[in-house]
């Protein structure tokens, strides 16, 4: 197109200049060495012409090379959304994933407490959690992904004039897919419709006395249904979604803690409540290298139930619902074309959270 914009440009030249020679040229004097001086004036000025219009066409080869491509895009997207979260990105087929991320969690509180005696004494107690986690993702479609986590977790409790506890076991293990009903276009959101099932793998605090020991996992099976959302929004990319897991109750326990145990009281079931949560956020591209999102969650757990059995008769206690909120701050950086490390700071909203977390996540991908 810009070869042809140029001849053209040069023949209306052409005559524009061929046109003002022969307008301005006196009808006899010096037939011989006027058209000679104007013919040479006449090739100056083509060829400053063609000099402008080779600059101009260099220029806009540059112009195009800066910009992104549609591909580009895509890619420079799918990279904020795994900064995010591997809620909101399918894997191509072809690959098998593994994702390992190691995350610290840490909290502390002061427990006011009082003796027989009337003495106050204000307890100071600091919780430690490192949980190291391996996921391994396998896409059998270019829409349907399929993923297992399994979590190592390590757990520290200081408290003031008592001895510290800790733990190190597995966590709960999950298993789930991710299907895309959708295909995503110019217009369209990319729509990631989840499910899960968690096992409880790991250490149950039902199975211990929680006066000595500590849990690793929720001691219940658990299954979960969401759906996420995410949008190319130049510049920027939005991201969203809703999530809803229901416990399942657990019985035939025999849980006796303490003083409980000793006077012959026991959890005999637990019947985990519902627990609805939200997410937001938006991802920025900083560079080719680097990305930033920020992203808040919301959830609600309702009232778990509790059978007791006690010499006097059973009974059902029932916990109040709880709430969560945490904002997070997330970075994603690319070492290499084909390895990323994504970076995740949670800062807890209420009493129920932990006072910060510090996420790190390296995925993997290999040829099949």
């Amino acid at each position: 197109m810009i070869k042809h914009f140029t001849k053209l440009l040069i023949i209306l030249a052409m005559i524009t200049l061929t046109s003002a020679v022969y307008a301005e040229a006196p009808p006899v004097v010096n037939v011989q060495a006027q058209p000679s001086s104007d013919m040479e004036q006449f090739k100056e000025q083509i060829k400053r012409l063609e000099d402008k219009l080779t600059k101009m066409e260099e220029e806009n080869d540059i112009r195009r090379r800066l910009e992104t491509t549609q591909e580009e895009k895509s890619s420079e997207d799918d990279a904020i959304l795994s900064a995010a979260g591997r809620d909101y990105t399918l894997m191509k087929p072809g690959k098998l994933g593994f994702e390992y991320s190691i995350r610290y969690a840490g909290d502390s509180y002061d427990n006011v407490t009082a003796n027989a005696d009337s003495i106050v004494a204000v307890k100071h107690n600091a919780y430690h959690t490192v949980t190291n986690s391996f996921l391994i993702e396998y896409p059998v479609k270019e829409n349907l992904t399929v993923n297992s986590n399994i979590p190592f977790v390590y757990k520290y409790n200081s408290q003031t004039n008592t001895s510290a506890k800790n733990v190190s076991d597995f966590g709960d293990t999950s298993f789930g897919l991710q299907f895309q009903p959708v295909k995503s276009g110019k217009d369209l959101p990319s729509i990631i419709v989840s499910g899960s099932l968690t096992c409880p793998t790991g250490r149950s605090p039902y199975k211990i006395d929680s006066t000595k020991e500590m849990s690793t996992g929720n001691g219940t099976y658990s299954i979960g249904m969401g759906c996420n959302v995410s949008k190319s929004i130049d510049p920027l990319v939005a991201f969203g979604g809703i999530n809803v897991e229901h416990g399942i109750e657990t019985t035939h326990l025999n849980s006796k803690t303490g003083t409980q145990g000793e006077a012959g009281i026991f959890l005999a079931g637990v019947k985990p409540g519902e627990v609805y949560s939200f997410s937001m956020g938006i991802g920025y591209s900083l560079s080719y290298k680097a990305s930033l999102t920020l992203s808040y969650q919301y959830s609600y757990q309702s009232k778990t139930s509790y059978d007791w059995v006690r010499p006097e008769g059973p009974r059902e206690t029932r916990s109040e619902g709880s709430i969560s909120s945490v904002f997070s701050i997330g970075t994603g950086w690319n070492i290499t074309p084909k390895r990323s490390v994504n970076v995740r700071l949670g800062i807890g909203l209420t009493n129920n959270d932990s006072d910060f977390s510090l996420q790190v996540r390296v995925p993997f991908a290999y040829e099949l």
